[in-house]
């Protein structure tokens, strides 16, 4: 929508609000709003309780997989609730497909209505402290199962799947806290929400490393291991970097990847499992050497 520029006579100008958001915020003239400027954009924030984002569904025909991917989609987007119709009874499909949403909860049901709500609340948290979780919580995803690929290999791909939803949906949860926030500058918005799906990605290369060693039982020589535990430094030191832009960490990333490479180069009559477990390691070296890019568009 545009609005027109009013001139004071003081020299200052005057814009219009929605009366709509007006409303939906429950402001009045009495309360104050938060104004960021950025370049050519500025974004007027209520600094009191958020508006409430709301969806509709109407469901007949899905599956738990596509189910679960719409709530996904509508948790990180910031969606509070979601109100959802169907001929069927699937109060049960519903608790299953938003088991992964932290605070989304099946509050009632009524004649083939079923309403989805937020119950956690907490939509002022700290971005860089969930940030911050969600990481340590990918790095010691990699540790438990470096421990296990080359301890007793106790773990199963059962097991496996569970700790993936752990991961899944502490990243959802950071996406959707990115979403419910408000950002004068654009570009970091952007560049915070790509970090969240990296992270994402990173937990699911380290996935399928789990997975193929469980599935083809790999012979692991010292060589591999070293590819291993270059991977896994390679996410201490972007984590470090994201806190520590001016060092030469970034440096020491790609160092550490060519170094990784020229391992990888140097094993001789690998077969095609092997191959495939050692490429998920390289991937995951990959990416934490893409997210150096993304600290640098973040600070520079």
């Amino acid at each position: 929508m545009k609005r027109k520029l009013i001139k004071q006579a003081s020299q200052a100008y005057t814009v219009t609000l929605p009366v709509d958001w007006i409303r939906q915020n429950n402001l009045d003239k009495t309360l104050e709003v938060d104004i960021n400027s950025f370049e050519k954009s500025l974004v007027i924030t209520n600094p009191g309780n958020v508006a409430k984002k709301k969806a509709k569904l109407s469901i007949d025909n899905f599956d738990i997989r596509n189910l679960w991917s719409k709530f996904n989609a509508l948790y990180a987007s910031g969606v509070d609730e979601i109100e959802i119709t169907s001929s069927k009874e699937i109060s049960n499909l519903i608790r299953e497909a938003i088991n992964e949403d932290i605070g989304y909860a099946l509050v009632s049901q009524d004649k083939g209505v079923y309403i989805v709500k937020d119950l956690g609340g907490g939509n002022n948290q700290d971005i860089d402290e969930i940030f911050k979780q969600v990481f340590q919580i990918v790095l010691m995803f990699y540790d438990s199962a470096i421990e296990d690929i080359f301890g007793k290999e106790k773990e199963t791909k059962e097991s496996l799947e569970k700790r993936d939803k752990e991961i899944n949906k502490f990243c959802l949860f950071l996406q959707r806290q990115i979403n419910k926030m408000s950002y004068a500058d654009h570009v970091r918005g952007r560049v915070l929400f790509t970090y969240s799906f990296a992270l994402e990605k990173i937990g699911d290369e380290i996935l399928r490393l789990w997975r193929t060693n469980i599935e083809h039982k790999i012979s692991k020589t010292e060589k591999i291991r070293e590819v291993v535990n270059l991977s896994r430094k390679s996410l201490d030191l972007v984590f470090d970097f994201y806190y520590n832009l001016g060092s030469d960490l970034g440096e020491k990333i790609y160092h550490l990847k060519d170094k990784a490479r020229k391992e990888l180069l140097s094993l001789s009559k690998i077969d095609g499992k092997t191959s495939r477990f050692l490429h998920y390691a390289i991937q995951i070296i990959e990416d934490a050497a893409d997210l150096t890019h993304l600290n640098l568009m973040k600070n520079l």
